[in-house]
């Protein structure tokens, strides 16, 4: 939401925020017509649409790099034991869904109800979106506690097991970012200019 209001500052210096009440008071403040009200908002857009893209390909990128540790470093197999194979398989089926949630799920309200139908569970309506969060979070914490028990005392690469669970936490911290500078949001900001 900060970066809206300064981008709003740098557009419009001659208004403060916080001088809103006196300079309306005074006749000082400035309206937008219609047509400044839309390039305000699509410059908005268009600045919020390619901060998000970073933070897309950042994150997703961050999700895919630990993927080779699980596939290739032999210590993480743990003597071919089935449990290390399916913590194995289960870490890397939760960092590939962290970046899909990342990097394909919509972030704005608008997007996610058009995009996807909701499922009831337990008296709750979800959205598919949400259901494979809470579905990867179930998952990354699994494969935390399961770690724990098996290999503890942890040492040194063992605390790789509780990477999916931060890879999970991070991607929900950044869509949250993602999700405060939504810019739809002012669209029900909008007002009719009266010219004279």
């Amino acid at each position: 939401m900060s970066r809206i209001r300064n981008q709003w500052r740098k557009k419009f210096q001659s208004v403060s925020l916080t001088d809103y009440d006196s300079a309306e008071e005074d006749g000082e403040f400035v309206y937008l017509d219609e047509q400044q009200q839309d390039e305000l908002i699509s410059s908005l857009r268009e600045e919020n649409e390619i901060i998000n893209k970073r933070y897309k390909v950042a994150f997703t990128t961050i999700s895919l790099l630990q993927t080779p540790i699980f596939l290739f470093h032999p210590a993480l197999y743990y003597d071919g034991a089935d449990a290390g194979h399916f913590l194995t398989f289960s870490a890397l089926t939760s960092f590939l869904v962290s970046a899909y949630v990342i990097h394909k799920t919509p972030v704005s309200p608008s997007e996610f109800a058009a995009v996807s139908p909701s499922i009831h569970i337990f008296g709750k309506q979800l959205t598919q979106q949400q259901l494979l969060i809470v579905l990867n979070a179930i998952l990354s914490s699994l494969i935390a506690v399961l770690a724990f028990i098996k290999f503890s005392p942890l040492l040194g690469i063992d605390y790789l097991w509780f990477s999916p669970l931060g890879c999970l936490l991070s991607v929900l911290l950044v869509r949250g970012w993602m999700q405060e500078g939504d810019v739809d949001g002012l669209e029900k900001f909008r007002y009719k200019y009266k010219g004279a």
